[in-house]
């Protein structure tokens, strides 16, 4: 906090309301994450009268608290590195002004839009597709072609994630679903709220699996959909503030000489490996990071070699980053992520020992760009917290009783909270942004079919997968509009 209060102290007054604006538009994205995907994790325990509603939202906003700040930040810099490299070493603030604007404006236009009229639309969606439209955008507009305007290879991985995660929702649910019937007979796991009489609620049992599943996927939720919150507000301090974030100013010494002695050692290994490397780069088998045209920054393939050592000349027996100056905190952010983004790729196509050798130099040489202070952690808590705590009305009808031909029953309910819960956390373990939205609505329609005589409306499930489909070709759309305009204003 003591880095943001300095740089509060130290810019003009209309870098400070840009920076407050941002920030306010980021948190408010994440209050919106909390109304779509919360009202999912509680959507089981209000419709099955298993805890009253006030509890129940009160429950899952301390539970998406204590996921959001130990859920760590793999998630968070995945968000980061869909963004084109050149946006993450320039220095034009202008250019990055606008794009931080565009896709905080486009995801939170769609996100509320959809939440008002109750549509359980994945918050995940919207970010990327913004993410897509603005950095395609920014790359025609600066003479690169798709390929280097999107980094593809991140933007595989989180789509492939969002795609495979409700396929395992609705596939684990389906399955444990299959075996709880066969091995749980007791009718009164099987019913569901219309079916009570008397008992306005289910019995101990199945309301304390309702409750701790429902919890489960609240905790799951802050962990990995928080981080989506993080990663936007680092994209807007190191975008606005890059004298102060564009290293972790708060490193200790070790922390330094580490980032020091892992690119010392990869530019050792450069010249150890000259020849093979130099094959590779000759081959196209190793590439530039950015295209040589492009104006607003370069990372030659050429320079890898001089690039990675100017980091540890720089680091050289300091104690603090604040000892470097401005420029050179600049300089060596840009180093790292040009000599990062060569040795991903040398990683993939040396033999094994080498490849284990310059990914364990590489975690240690990013540490320093790839951070987040505790108390953004803190801001993106309790702004999902928030969140969480109102708004979820809309949605919990359709989690309900509009997914499956017959309301959903006690055991349904609990099957497709563990199985949602146990998807999210995986997905949160290999550092892939997920729906909550979508793998809890698929965990439910898993668990619905699994029953004899069970099934899906398919109107509902027509407009979930209708929106699961548009969102990111319409939010891609709109951020590419947005910042079309806004470049223009600013010109």
């Amino acid at each position: 906090m003591s880095i943001l209060l300095d740089a509060l102290g130290n810019i003009g007054f209309i870098t400070l309301v840009l920076l407050l604006v941002s920030l306010g538009i980021a948190l408010f994205y994440e209050m919106i994450n909390g109304f779509h995907d919360t009202a999912n994790a509680v959507a089981m325990i209000i419709y099955t009268n298993s805890m009253e509603a006030k509890y129940s939202v009160g429950m899952s906003g301390i539970m998406n608290f204590l996921g959001v700040i130990t859920g760590g930040i793999g998630v968070a810099y995945a968000i980061v590195h869909l963004l084109p490299l050149d946006i993450m070493v320039a220095s034009n603030q202008n250019t990055t002004l606008v794009m931080i604007y565009s896709l905080l404006i486009s995801a939170v236009v769609w996100n509320f839009g959809t939440w008002y009229f109750g549509l359980p639309v994945s918050s995940s969606h919207s970010l990327i597709g913004a993410l897509i439209g603005v950095s395609t955008t920014f790359g025609l507009m600066h003479g690169f072609d798709f390929s280097h305007s999107v980094n593809l290879k991140a933007l595989y991985g989180v789509l492939t994630a969002l795609a495979v995660s409700p396929i395992a929702g609705f596939g684990f649910a389906y399955i444990l679903m299959k075996v709880t019937s066969k091995f749980v007979t007791n009718p009164k796991f099987y019913k569901s709220p219309q079916d009570e009489v008397k008992r306005k609620r289910p019995n101990f049992w199945m309301r304390m699996g309702i409750i701790g599943t429902g919890a489960g996927v609240s905790f799951a939720h802050g962990s990995n959909d928080g981080q989506k919150g993080i990663g936007l507000i680092m994209i807007v301090l190191i975008g606005i503030l890059p004298t102060y974030y564009a290293l972790n100013m708060e490193s200790r010494q070790y922390k330094i000489k580490e980032t020091h002695d892992s690119a010392a050692n990869l530019a050792r290994f450069y010249t150890e490996n000259d020849k093979e490397l130099t094959k590779m780069v000759n081959d196209k088998h190793l590439i530039s990071a950015l295209k040589v045209k492009n104006t607003i920054a370069e990372c030659n393939v050429n320079q890898v070699y001089n690039t990675t050592s100017l980091i540890a000349t720089k680091l050289d027996g300091i104690q603090s980053y604040s000892e470097l100056s401005p420029q050179d905190r600049w300089s060596v952010h840009t180093a790292i992520l040009c000599s990062d983004n060569f040795f991903a790729q040398v990683e993939k196509v040396m033999d094994k020992d080498k490849s284990d050798y310059v990914s364990d130099q590489r975690k240690k040489m990013i540490s320093a760009t790839e951070y987040v202070p505790y108390w953004v952690i803190i801001a993106v808590a309790l702004a999902l917290s928030i969140g969480t705590m109102i708004g979820y009305k809309r949605i919990v009808q359709t989690i309900g009783e509009k997914i499956g031909t017959q309301p959903i029953n006690y055991m349904q309910g609990t099957v497709a909270q563990a199985m949602a819960m146990v998807t999210i956390l995986l997905a949160n373990f290999a550092h892939a942004p997920v729906s909550t939205t979508h793998i809890v609505s698929s965990a439910v329609a898993g668990s619905m079919v699994a029953q004899p005589e069970g099934s899906v409306q398919k109107s509902t499930i027509k407009v979930i997968v209708l929106s699961w489909i548009f969102t990111l070709p319409v939010t891609a759309l709109l951020g590419a509009g947005i910042y079309t305009l806004l470049n223009f204003l600013v010109g």
